[in-house]
């Protein structure tokens, strides 16, 4: 179950994910941070959901700081986060990277 936040629309299968423009921009925005890109790699090296206590930023900065990532990687559409109880559980979202990856790639790609 997820927090309940409004993403696109999860592609049919075997149809790769687009991002909007607005999405795409959300996406750049979050990976240009150093500390929500290193989030963001703990996240993804987890196998399945990753508890928000597990962060290793988590006792260096304020958990509002940390919140703000967070919420900035799921707005973005690169994290979804999980409700358990009064716990949250952070899943990476590997289908928007790779349509990020893939519209990145097109946009700087010489036209024939």
């Amino acid at each position: 179950m997820s927090s309940g936040h409004r993403r696109d629309a999860e592609p049919a299968a075997g149809e790769p994910h687009e991002l909007s423009d607005r999405q795409f921009a959300a996406v750049a925005k979050a990976l240009a941070d150093p500390r929500r890109f290193g989030i963001l790699g703990e996240i993804a090296a987890s196998e399945g959901a990753l508890p928000c206590c597990a962060l290793s930023d988590a006792d260096k900065v304020s958990a509002a700081t940390i919140s703000h990532h967070i919420k900035e990687l799921e707005t973005s559409g690169l994290i979804a986060t999980v409700r358990k109880g009064r716990f949250v559980e952070l899943v990476f979202q590997r289908t928007t990277l790779d349509a990020y990856l893939r519209r990145l790639s097109r946009s700087l790609s010489p036209t024939p």
